[in-house]
C-alpha cells in the first residue's frame, strides 16, 4: 500500500469549535488525571496566597535601612510556584495517561490469548 494513500485515509480536518464538547465528553479521566488537575488548581491559588504572605520590600534610597517601609506583592515567588505546580501536574497527568494506554493494550492483548 502506498504511504500517501494511507495518510489520506487517516487524515482528518481540524475540529470545529462546536465539536469540542462532544470530543471532551467521550474522554474519561482516571484518578491520577483528576488528581493532577486538583494539584494544579491548588498550586495556582497557593502561588497567589504565598506571593501575598511573603511580600518583598520596595527598594528605597537608603542602602542600610533595616525596616521595610513599603512591601510589594512577590511576583517571582508566585510564578515559581505556578511553574513547579504546572510541571508536577503535567508529570502526574502523564503517568495517568500512560496507565490508560497500558490498560487499553492489556485489554486488546487479552482478546488474542487463548
Amino acid at each position: 500500500m502506498d504511504l500517501f494513500e494511507e495518510i489520506q485515509k487517516e487524515k482528518e480536518d481540524f475540529p470545529k469549535l462546536h465539536s469540542f464538547p462532544k470530543k471532551i465528553s467521550k474522554y474519561k479521566l482516571n484518578f491520577y488525571q483528576i488528581f493532577a488537575i486538583g494539584v494544579f488548581i491548588i498550586c495556582f491559588f497557593l502561588g497567589i496566597i504565598l506571593g501575598n504572605l511573603f511580600a518583598t520590600c520596595q527598594p528605597s534610597s537608603f542602602y542600610y535601612y533595616e525596616a521595610c517601609s513599603v512591601t510589594e506583592f512577590n511576583f517571582s515567588l508566585m510564578i515559581a510556584i505556578w511553574a513547579i505546580g504546572l510541571l508536577l501536574s503535567i508529570f502526574i497527568f502523564a503517568i495517568g495517561h500512560i496507565i490508560v494506554l497500558l490498560t487499553d493494550i492489556s485489554k486488546k492483548l487479552s482478546k488474542f490469548r487463548v
